[in-house]
C-alpha cells in the first residue's frame, strides 16, 4: 500500500503531482506523433493528457476486479468505458478508480500476495501489484512529458 499510495501522491514523483494544474486545453491536445493514431470509440485522442487519465481510471477498476478475483482461473471481463465529459470528470473517474483498487489492495493478507491471479500473463499476486503500481508511475511519466510538451507547443 506504500508503494501504491506514494505512487499516486508522492510529493515529486506521482500521478497528482503530474496532474496538478493541468487544465481541459492542455488535456485535449495531441502531440504530432500521435496524430496518426486511430482513436478508439468512446475513448479521447490518442496520446493526449485525458487519454493517460481515461485509461488509468479504466485498468484500476480492472486491476481491483483481477485482485478480487485471485485464486480464480476464470478471466476477469474487461468493463466497457463510458466517456467522460472533461477532464475534472476523467480525474474524479480516476480518483474513484484509485480508491477502489486500493480498498481492493488493503484487504489482503500477507498469505495472499503468493495466490494466483486471473491476469494475462497468470502470475502470482505479488507480482501483478508491483506491475500495476510501475504502470501508475509509467503513465505519470508519460503525462508529465505531455504537459511539458503542451507548454512548448
Amino acid at each position: 500500500l506504500q508503494f501504491l499510495d506514494e505512487a499516486w501522491d508522492h510529493a515529486w514523483e506521482s500521478l497528482a503531482g503530474a496532474l496538478d494544474g493541468a487544465t481541459d486545453e492542455d488535456a485535449a491536445w495531441q502531440h504530432p506523433a500521435y496524430a496518426s493514431e486511430e482513436p478508439e470509440a468512446g475513448w479521447p485522442a490518442p496520446g493526449t493528457i485525458l487519454w493517460q487519465v481515461a485509461h488509468l481510471a479504466h485498468c484500476k477498476r480492472h486491476y481491483a476486479a483481477v485482485v478480487r478475483a485471485r485464486g480464480s482461473s476464470e478471466p476477469v471481463a474487461v468493463t466497457p468505458r463510458v466517456p467522460l465529459a472533461d477532464l475534472a470528470a476523467e480525474r474524479a473517474a480516476l480518483e474513484a478508480a484509485h480508491a477502489e483498487q486500493r480498498e481492493a489492495i488493503a484487504a489482503l493478507t500477507d498469505a495472499d500476495l503468493d495466490t494466483p491471479v486471473p491476469a494475462q500473463p497468470p502470475r502470482p499476486l505479488r507480482d501483478f501489484l508491483a506491475a500495476t503500481i510501475r504502470h501508475d508511475t509509467w503513465h505519470a511519466g508519460q503525462i508529465a512529458v505531455a504537459r511539458r510538451l503542451a507548454r512548448q507547443r
